[in-house]
């Protein structure tokens, strides 16, 4: 009887099945109509059951629908839009260009560059996505486009320091963000110092900062993801674009090897001005420049299958007389395999190798030099997946294994006669694999679920060695202060052998993210995310000066974790030319890793023993306003917020403010066009003062007879209030035909000059303080800055 029921049941839902109508599958790419560049994002709209779906990191859309005539709106932020009648009575594939918004289409046109909703509707927050024109709008240091210096005037966002091109977000350290360039991690994002980053503009396609609800397929670090792409290279024609400025020159060629099918960009940039120095008795002998280079190849095998090549490689060398330099650079180099399986199944397959390595050189005679070197290799195999099952759901799912190898230092003297012996401090490697699952769902036309997890597993391989101190723990407290522990004399070290696992972490990390319409221009936005980090940078300085390096979590350094919660709402203004926002966010951190009192970490191997597990709490509200169209575009942000730290026997186990922790930060950025060849810009910052560790006195200890400095609690004091003004002047050449070089047809030459003023009103911002005594022999603390106003003028270029 149980059989003859079930045959039943199977009968009817078979049934219910072909009576239901049948659904197809509308599908394929989006992609600027000049370039041949996919439009990341784009907006793929069926008016008649007001739904759609948005192009995916290569372009690509699918969306199944019931058999019918539709009108499909293709569109993008910037561009002219398209409608398109579509009858749907089979799967359907639709390559669609879109050109940019002062072309004229001879398709049918949808309100010329008309604002689209997105901030609203989009199951996004704490996300922001900018494109490189705009930044380029931004008067930022010596007139040089840089996209880190532009994410740092967004609400919970600041630089690590003044000029710097580190990222602090949500009361995040330094090297609690990920930065990817073309999927692959950028461990320093930083040239000369922090002042400049290693993203030359001109070959940057777009970007997005999460600062949080971190979607499932990001993983590694606590506080948020930069995620840059390069340009693809122009598909359809050649193209040379650059810029000679005050501080460097940039150029980049980009275009098809065969047309419509594959394109290369190669895109250089160089300071020069180390090539003045000989002119200065003073600076002579002295080196300091930066260089970087962008490559990216592809090629499309069919509809189903396209490959992309690229790769990255930068580098800083600073020297002082030949006495004593230092230098680090980045490599990284990316391969992916973008495969179409069905209408509903998009799979990208990416190799990615990041290596990034500093040096310390030290000659003060013959006698006396050393070179000290230290780098990591970081390789890694994924695979990231897309189903599309209908308009109202997707799924992302997804793997990741990184083998690294970690390289703390090693020592070698530059010369035969040297009292500095060679050495080398034990190789550390580390295996992590990444699992994650996630789901976008659509109840109805107001709410909107993204919900899933990621699975990360930490592993200590061999070849290696760990120390084993006295009672097992690396550290210990005497009278109140934290020292390094003993080491055990009779079993100093523990080796493994390759390949050995010896330590393993587990991190199950949930993700969620939620939205609810309230109306076509408003909604409200909840989410949150918990994060593992099982990579730590130690550093006593926020500058990236060869000195600081990356070690795994081991058997003593536990994995830092942090859970984020955030609540927004989001309400766009004027048929949304006007977006606003505004969001609260509360984060916790654990394991935090805090350099000691009197850490020595130079040179150690015994780092465990240098720092202590700590915790943190960060907290607050951000306002956003943001306007995108028009002759005048540009956006006000202001974040109060709230960031401290704790430790053990740190300030009395008593919790203290992060250094970082800025109560108040307000960012103003504006540009206007004043004709059609002539814009002005600015930018303004008022932000509240760092805090930092001030001295209390002085004394001497053991009868030494130079005084050593006394401290108060740590981060109880604060700089003088930030604030700078930078503007900017551009103004456009009239377009003229050309034949610039001999491979290229006659085209149009466009140019440009801007003229920037950086820190307008010549504030000396607090960078650092010191002490010392002064000619009186008074003790006297001393403020140092680094830069009045800066002015810079920059000649920009294309053919």
């Amino acid at each position: 009887m149980k059989k003859y029921i079930v045959l039943i049941l199977l009968s009817a839902l078979t049934i219910a099945g072909f009576a239901q109508q049948k659904k197809y599958t509308l599908s394929g790419e989006m992609k600027d109509a000049k370039t041949g560049e996919e439009l990341v994002g784009a907006s793929v709209y069926v008016e008649e059951l007001k739904t759609g779906v948005t192009t995916n990191s290569y372009g690509f859309y699918s969306l199944s629908l019931p058999s019918g005539s539709y009108t499909i709106v293709f569109s993008y932020i910037g561009y002219e839009s398209i409608k398109k009648q579509v009858d749907l009575s089979s799967n359907q594939k639709i390559k669609m260009e879109l050109k940019e918004a002062d072309k004229q289409l001879k398709e049918i046109i949808v309100n010329t560059d008309k604002p689209n909703s997105n901030n609203v509707e989009q199951n996004k927050m704490s996300v922001v996505k900018l494109d490189i024109k705009e930044v380029k709008k931004i008067p930022l240091l010596l007139g040089e486009v840089d996209i880190i210096k532009a994410v740092q005037l967004l609400p919970g966002i600041q630089a690590a320091g003044d000029g710097s091109s580190n990222l602090i977000v949500r009361g995040g350290n330094i090297d609690h963000n990920l930065v990817l360039l073309d999927e692959a991690v950028v461990y320093n994002p930083s040239h000369v110092l922090g002042f400049f980053s290693v993203f030359n503009g001109d070959a940057i396609k777009d970007f997005e900062i999460y600062k949080g609800g971190i979607p499932a397929q990001y993983g590694g670090r606590l506080a948020s993801v930069l995620d840059v792409r390069m340009k693809d290279g122009n598909s359809k024609d050649y193209n040379v674009s650059g810029g000679i400025g005050v501080l460097s020159s940039r150029l980049t060629i980009e275009g098809p090897i065969v047309k419509n099918k594959s394109s290369f960009m190669i895109s250089a940039r160089r300071s020069y001005f180390d090539l003045f120095f000989p002119l200065s008795t003073q600076l002579n002998g002295t080196q300091a420049y930066f260089g970087d280079l962008n490559v990216k190849l592809n090629y499309t095998l069919s509809d189903k299958d396209k490959v992309f090549l690229s790769a990255y490689y930068g580098r800083d060398k600073l020297g002082f007389g030949g006495i004593f330099g230092f230098g680090w650079g980045n490599l990284t180099t990316t391969a992916r395999w973008n495969h179409i399986f069905n209408s509903k199944l998009f799979v990208n397959t990416t190799f990615a190798y990041s290596r990034y390595d500093y040096n310390f050189d030290l000659n003060i005679s013959k006698n006396l030099n050393f070179t000290r070197t230290n780098f990591i290799n970081d390789l890694n195999f994924k695979i990231d997946g897309n189903y599309y099952i209908s308009p109202k759901s997707n799924l992302k799912f997804g793997i990741k294994q990184n083998y690294y190898v970690f390289e703390p230092g090693n020592r070698t003297p530059i010369t035969s006669e040297s009292i500095i012996s060679a050495a080398s401090l034990p190789s550390k490697r580390a295996y992590e694999q990444d699992y994650y699952l996630s789901h976008i769902y659509k109840f109805g036309s107001r709410a909107t679920v993204e919900y899933g997890a990621r699975l990360s597993i930490f592993s200590n391989i061999g070849t290696g060695r760990s120390i084993n101190y006295v009672g097992g723990t690396p550290t210990v407290v005497d009278n109140g202060y934290i020292k390094q522990n003993s080491i055990d004399t009779v079993n100093p070290y523990t080796n493994y052998s390759a390949g050995q696992v010896y330590n393993t972490y587990y991190g199950f990390e949930p993700r969620f993210n939620f939205t609810y319409l309230l109306n076509s221009s408003s909604s409200i936005k909840t989410s949150y995310n918990r994060m593992f980090q099982y990579m730590h940078l130690i550093q006593n300085v926020t500058a990236s000066t060869g000195q600081e390096f990356w070690t795994p979590s081991d058997n003593y350094i536990k994995p830092q974790m942090a859970d984020q919660v955030a609540l927004g709402y989001f309400k766009n203004f004027r048929e949304n030319t006007l977006e606003f926002s505004v969001e609260v966010y509360y984060k916790w951190m654990k394991n935090t890793v805090e350099i000691r009192n009197g850490a020595d970490i130079q040179f150690n191997e015994a780092v465990e023993g240098q720092v202590v597990a700590g915790q943190g709490r960060a907290y607050g509200i951000e306002f956003f306003l943001r306007k995108q169209r028009g002759k005048t575009t540009g956006w006000l942000s202001y974040t109060l917020a709230k960031s401290e730290r704790q430790a053990d026997n740190i300030n009395d186990g008593k919790w203290y403010p992060f250094r970082f922790d800025r109560r108040n930060y307000i960012t103003l950025v504006l540009s206007q066009e004043l004709s059609k060849r002539v814009s002005v810009g600015a930018s303004f910052i008022y932000a509240t003062g760092e805090a930092f560790t001030i001295a209390t006195g002085r004394t001497n200890y053991f009868g030494d007879p130079t005084p050593s400095v006394l401290y108060g609690s740590r981060n109880s004091a604060r700089f003088p209030d930030y604030s700078r003004l930078d503007l900017s002047l551009t103004i456009n050449q009239k377009k003229t035909e050309a034949k610039p070089l001999w491979i290229f047809k006659k085209r149009a030459f466009e140019g440009s000059w801007v003229f920037s003023l950086y820190n307008a009103y010549g504030r000396k911002n607090t960078y650092t303080v010191s002490y010392d005594t002064n000619d009186q022999g008074v003790p006297t603390v001393y403020k140092w800055y680094l830069f009045t106003f800066v002015p810079a003028i920059t000649y920009n270029f294309k053919f």
